[in-house]
């Protein structure tokens, strides 16, 4: 179905779309379900890492895909992941610790920036799951 005009960047760009999406839906979770979701493993580092890297391959491939408010919207959540304090991610690898680190309330404007980021893209997550073929329920 792609044409010629297609960049050639727009494999890129749909996996690393793809793998952000996957981190903003784990980032609007509260902080039992982003435990969970990581089986208890270096939760905080890994959701920090994750968002950063795959958010900004996003950025350092989109084309035209997004608007300049949603790239904002992207390097503004980035701003605010970045900062999140070490003494938040480092923690010890226990159940508790992880818990105790994601209940931080830096997590929480974040949780909300997530939450607006997944509504504002729906339009852009509906096009990059119909290029990957991903059936949503």
């Amino acid at each position: 179905m792609g044409s010629m005009s297609e960049p050639a960047d727009e494999d890129s760009y749909v996996n690393n779309y793809h793998y952000f999406h996957k981190v903003l839906l784990v980032l609007a979770e509260d902080a039992e379900e982003q435990c969970k979701l990581l089986g208890y493993f270096n939760v905080a580092w890994e959701i920090k890492d994750d968002a950063l890297s795959n958010g900004q391959a996003v950025l350092n491939t989109v084309d035209a895909q997004l608007s300049e408010q949603q790239k904002d919207r992207i390097k503004r959540l980035l701003e605010n992941v970045a900062d999140i304090p070490g003494a938040v991610v480092n923690v010890p690898n226990t159940r508790e610790a992880h818990l105790r680190a994601m209940n931080d309330p830096c997590w929480v404007p974040i949780r909300a920036q997530a939450k607006q980021l997944i509504a504002i893209l729906s339009g852009e997550t509906d096009r990059v799951d119909a290029v990957l073929n991903i059936k949503r329920p």
